[in-house]
């Protein structure tokens, strides 16, 4: 195989490579602690460090659902189950999309 070959078959991978590294976001789960609608955050405990706590940072952009409805971010309570997708900013999240369940 040829140099010429190799580079364009090889070529196309990788850049579907990147492109699927860029499209995944980051994400946490867990329960609802506080809300601070001022400061827009949502602190929340995390599904697998239940004495952890951990900021959602979330702005006009972000969009909410409860129960798979649509939603605002006022719709949030202390106590729900939430799914929140973004990325991080060093341990918080600053969110794209949040997911909101009644227990």
């Amino acid at each position: 195989m040829n140099r010429r070959t190799f580079l364009g078959v090889a070529l196309p991978f990788g850049f579907a490579g990147v492109a699927l590294a860029q499209a995944k976001k980051d994400r946490l789960s867990g329960v609802v602690n506080t809300v601070d609608a001022g400061k827009k955050t949502i602190e929340m405990h995390p599904r697998k460090s239940p004495n952890a706590i951990r900021k959602i940072m979330y702005d006009d952009s972000t969009s909410f659902t409860l129960d798979g409805k649509p939603a605002k971010a006022e719709d949030t309570k202390e106590g729900n189950r939430i799914v929140a997708l973004g990325k991080f900013e060093g341990v918080n999240l600053k969110a794209s999309q949040v997911a909101l369940y009644n227990k």
